[in-house]
């Protein structure tokens, strides 16, 4: 038996390592003979991406970060007497900004507008936040240049409710825009503490839109936190209020009845006037109570109040985030991927036999 009938024969559908080997020389050469190819067409897809990075050039950004942290209030049973007695309930809604709620919170239409109807002080003077965001976001250059009236749109008004139409349709844009501008979230899974961030063309503007809205957030936080609680103590207030000006009149009456019987020697007289002192006494105590009842809500505000607790403040000065040239660099991989193709079929073709002239 001859050594060539002991060689297995290989499938015609599988490839030996010889034909492996000669198909990466083929290809070899086929990249090395269409190599201007293989040149041109990327250095094209190159010069067509650079050209769009400074048609489309975008304007650097500066990055303003604060990271903060929220302590919730404390509820004194105190309040939770009062609060019962007074038909208001037991506790604050507790879980109304907890959790994503409160993210969703802070970028909420209420707290961006009244942000941007802030006074910020601007090289010593006050200018609405919203007037300084129209002049330094882009918003002119990117949404507005279409739109000469536009251009030359300020705020006179703080108060939204007296916004003119077109007032209230800018105040809307800038919510808008302002709201897909500022990210806030956690900064890990394992810590409380929150990171508040924006990115926009002006370091200023930047700057303060993160810091005044901060002090925004807080602000209506603590409003609707602690909104049972101000409510039992306006009632308290106007309870110990009415006491007070009951209390007067009847002092200034015992006065009087004081004053007249002791121009009378009839005991009868001073019947009207130890009534009036025994009410009067029983004034005291209440108002006495009704004012005790005050402060001790006043003291349970302050303890209701979120805390938010600053960790880390903007850097001076803010990051600033160039726009990488990513047209560049897909135009050279488009025009690589394009070269082997047109190689491919180049090849492909050339290996077609002719027919040959009858």
């Amino acid at each position: 038996m001859t050594m060539s009938q002991n060689t297995p024969q290989v499938p015609d559908d599988q490839l030996t390592p010889r034909d492996v080997i000669e198909k990466f020389i083929d290809i070899k050469n086929a990249l090395v003979k269409n190599w201007k190819a293989l040149i041109i067409i990327p250095l094209i897809g190159f010069g067509i991406g650079y050209a769009l990075d400074l048609y489309l050039k975008v304007p650097n950004k500066y990055e303003a970060e604060v990271v903060f942290n929220l302590g919730g209030g404390s509820q004194s049973s105190s309040f939770g007497d009062m609060a019962g007695l007074l038909g208001l309930g037991n506790a604050p809604d507790a879980n109304i900004f907890t959790g994503e709620n409160f993210f969703y919170f802070v970028k909420s239409r209420p707290v961006l507008e009244r942000n941007l109807m802030k006074e910020v002080d601007l090289h010593g003077k006050k200018i609405l936040l919203a007037n300084f965001y129209i002049d330094s976001s882009g918003i002119k250059e990117d949404d507005w240049k279409d739109n000469p009236e536009r251009l030359k749109f300020h705020f006179t008004e703080r108060n939204p409710e007296k916004f003119t139409r077109e007032a209230r349709i800018v105040l809307n844009e800038l919510v808008t825009r302002t709201a897909s501008e500022t990210d806030i979230a956690t900064l890990d899974r394992k810590s409380s503490f929150i990171a508040l961030s924006t990115q926009m063309e002006n370091e200023n503007l930047a700057g303060l839109w993160v810091t005044h809205l901060l002090e925004t957030v807080e602000e209506m936080y603590t409003e609707n936190q602690t909104q049972k609680t101000r409510k039992t103590l306006r009632l308290l207030q106007g309870r110990a209020d009415s006491l007070a000006r009951v209390l007067g009149k009847t002092e200034h009456q015992l006065a009087r009845q004081m004053d007249y019987s002791e121009q009378i020697i009839y005991p009868e007289a001073k019947i009207a006037t130890n009534s009036t002192e025994r009410k009067s006494s029983f004034l005291q105590t209440l108002y006495y109570e009704a004012m005790s009842s005050v402060e001790k809500m006043r003291v349970s505000l302050v303890r209701e109040a979120p805390l938010f607790t600053k960790i880390e403040d903007i850097k001076v000065p803010l990051d600033v985030k160039a726009e990488s040239k990513t047209r560049a660099k897909i135009g050279v991989l488009a025009g690589i991927m394009i070269a082997l193709v047109f190689i491919y079929f180049k090849t492909v073709f050339s290996s077609v036999p002719k027919k040959e002239n009858i």
